[in-house]
């Protein structure tokens, strides 16, 4: 199977296009590709093109895009997840592993009890990287439209935007969700906390505004843990 690679441009069947230095550099430093070998590139703007390398210089890699396929692969509801900032890699799992589940975006949070601070130039740099690895994740996995990474946020901030009619909160103790409250929506917003769970402050700032909370038996799962098993469990729920 060719690899895929993501590029922020408009392809056409027959016209060559120089890719975008990521995607270059992938190509032609990194993987060594050569002239003719074929690929797959998507825009995140929906459907993919089987293309032919035409041309690998030191700063670019030309493609002949040969055929299109429409076709998105996206999940029957669109789930936002909004989790909070945690150390290292463990948020790059997170982020990595929700948009292999499905997520149609992901929203950075700060939250009372967060692991993390950003700010600034920092906290910039960290959003680009993640939105990275997000496109690595959708490269990896098939899916053509890449999740849009949001933040920093304050929980509050975020909980007073404009968010879908179910909204649901992960937390400890709280009755087991049912399958019976997807039916008929097509939107989802997910939120889910840091290692040291949620303010007494935030879970009623959650339930104002509309969220119901549940949770995954009766195990504490960690911050990095929490969406993942959480998309799974929901498409298990929804059929998908």
């Amino acid at each position: 199977m060719p690899r895929r690679f993501f590029d922020d441009q408009n392809f056409h069947v027959g016209q060559l296009v120089e890719l975008g230095a990521s995607a270059s550099h992938h190509i032609g430093k990194v993987l060594r590709m050569a002239v003719a070998d074929e690929l797959v590139v998507f825009n995140g703007r929906g459907g993919e093109w089987l293309a032919r390398i035409s041309a690998i210089s030191k700063k670019a890699v030309c493609i002949e895009p040969l055929t299109f396929t429409d076709e998105d692969r996206c999940a029957p509801l669109a789930v936002t997840v909004a989790l909070p900032m945690i150390k290292g890699e463990r948020m790059d799992y997170a982020i990595q592993k929700a948009t292999e589940l499905g997520a149609t975006a992901l929203v950075i949070l700060d939250t009372e009890r967060c692991e993390v601070r950003l700010k600034g130039e920092r906290q910039e740099k960290k959003l680009g990287h993640w939105q990275q690895v997000a496109i690595s994740a959708c490269e990896q996995c098939g899916l053509n439209r890449v999740p849009v990474v949001h933040g920093v946020l304050s929980l509050r901030d975020w909980l007073t935007s404009h968010l879908p009619a179910l909204k649901l909160i992960a937390h400890p103790g709280e009755k087991s969700f049912s399958a019976a409250a997807l039916q008929g929506q097509t939107e989802l917003a997910l939120l889910t906390g840091p290692e040291g769970g949620f303010s007494n402050d935030e879970l009623q700032q959650a339930a104002d505004a509309g969220f119901s909370p549940f949770a995954l038996g009766n195990r504490v799962l960690r911050a990095e843990t929490a969406p993942v098993a959480l998309l799974a469990a929901l498409w298990a729920w929804h059929g998908h």
